[in-house]
């Protein structure tokens, strides 16, 4: 059984995409071959049967040329031997390898997990047979290949630990944390103003920090902003910026932390959420994505400071590590079942036996 994916980058500790890793090394565990054909390759410990190729970006018109060259080498060569090909959130990838699909006979399929509808995403779906996504909120386009299979959130990196902390009165500090891209959709304004609030009524001692960095040209401006209104408001001593960290730091991040704070506005299954659940973090959302599953307490209706301030106060005394979250996580989003049920769509275990083991 030989299966192809398709996706931005393999690197165990990139800030953004490192946890997709886990999920192809457990892909790999189910297949006799695996090739990864991947815009970038990091830090991996893959077994020999897997094999990484890049189509690494190059300047220029030219450079360009010979990256979609290189792409379609590398289709031509292993399209066509493989059982299933798996697409990994681009839509793009399915548009550029089109020519490869025409006439196939194994299945083509698509994981997407995003609220964001584009054309490319709609021709895309016409291309592939199936479609994998976490939620009804991550593919936002009527269709009867859609499959929900939940967010594969690896459980047994994001776990609770055991904390006791005092600040130099002896009080204990709240110690938030947000992780995650630095973008407009994210509001972190929202989240620095209502820090700001909570710093006026000094009701309790707490510390905030942003963990992500930007991606885009237009996300550094927004960066930037963002550290001079956290200057302007003088909450320099309560917000760090720690930008982007190896995704394999950020179990500990998270647990060195009591609360999790969210105001994006993407509206799918942010998947640095169910990592703050799985450690037993509180968290505190607006994702409309969160809101079919999160008890009410947790979700913000009003992306508003002073609603966030609010709501930080009540959440402030929680008895942590919040076990009915990551109960959440476990039951629902757990790495192994999740990358089981994909399995099992991508290559039927009928035609060769697997028995599919499920590992949280």
């Amino acid at each position: 059984m030989k299966v192809v994916i398709v996706t931005q980058a393999v690197d165990r500790d990139d800030p953004n995409l490192g946890a997709f890793y886990h999920w192809f090394r457990l892909l790999a565990d189910r297949v006799d071959s695996l090739v990864i054909i991947t815009g970038r390759a990091g830090l991996t410990d893959f077994p020999p049967h897997v094999s990484v190729l890049t189509f690494p970006k190059h300047e220029g018109v030219l450079g360009r040329i010979r990256r979609l060259w290189k792409f379609w080498t590398h289709c031509a060569t292993h399209f066509a031997s493989a059982d299933a090909i798996f697409f990994h959130q681009i839509p793009e990838f399915v548009l550029a390898a089109s020519p490869f699909l025409l006439g196939r006979r194994e299945s083509a399929s698509l994981w997407y997990a995003h609220g964001a509808v584009s054309w490319r995403l709609r021709l895309a779906e016409r291309l592939v047979d199936m479609v994998f996504t976490s939620s009804e909120a991550g593919f936002r386009i009527p269709s009867k290949k859609v499959i929900y299979l939940g967010q594969a959130i690896n459980t047994d990196l994001f776990k609770p630990v055991t904390k006791q902390r005092t600040d130099v009165r002896g009080e204990k500090p709240l110690r938030m944390i947000s992780v995650g891209r630095i973008s407009p959709v994210k509001q972190y304004e929202t989240i620095i103003a209502a820090c700001a609030i909570l710093r006026e009524a000094s009701i309790m001692p707490w510390t905030l920090t942003i963990v992500g960095g930007p991606l885009t040209p237009a996300d550094r401006v927004y960066a930037e902003k963002l550290r001079s209104l956290v200057r302007e408001k003088g909450l320099e001593d309560r917000i760090s910026f720690e930008g982007p960290r190896p995704y394999s730091a950020v179990p500990a991040l998270l647990g060195a932390c009591d609360m999790f704070l969210n105001c994006s506005r993407t509206g799918s299954l942010d998947k640095a959420v169910l990592e703050a659940m799985a450690c037993g973090l509180t968290v505190i959302t607006s994702n409309e994505g969160y809101r079919p599953i999160l008890p009410p307490g947790y979700f913000l209706e009003s992306i508003r400071p002073e609603a966030l301030a609010d709501r930080i106060t009540t959440l402030a005394e929680e008895k942590r590590p919040n076990l009915a979250l990551r109960e959440i996580v476990v039951r629902d989003h757990a790495l192994g079942p999740t990358i089981d049920r994909m399995a099992r769509f991508l290559i039927p275990s009928q035609e060769r036996g697997y028995v599919y083991p499920s590992v949280v």
